[in-house]
């Protein structure tokens, strides 16, 4: 089998990951991984924060990084 072909087949440990992008970026920064990590068979979120990227109609000044721990706990709650 080949290096390509093993790859590309699903784990069977499959885990589940939560990437968080640094700041001025946005969830769309991990698509190029989150593609490859899903391929593997694993679970993959890329929340953006409150206030960055697509969510940026969201940012206030009282965006703290509390604010994003609530979107990351958030995340996790949600999809349990």
């Amino acid at each position: 089998m080949s290096m390509a072909a093993a790859t590309a087949q699903p784990a069977s440990d499959g885990r589940t990951y939560v990437l968080v992008h640094g700041a001025f970026h946005g969830g769309w920064c991990w698509r190029r991984v989150a593609r490859r990590l899903r391929a593997a068979g694993h679970d993959v979120y890329t929340p953006t924060q409150t206030g960055l990227g697509e969510r940026k109609h969201l940012l206030t000044q009282a965006i703290t990084m509390d604010v994003f721990v609530e979107d990351i706990t958030a995340l996790i709650e949600a999809e349990e």
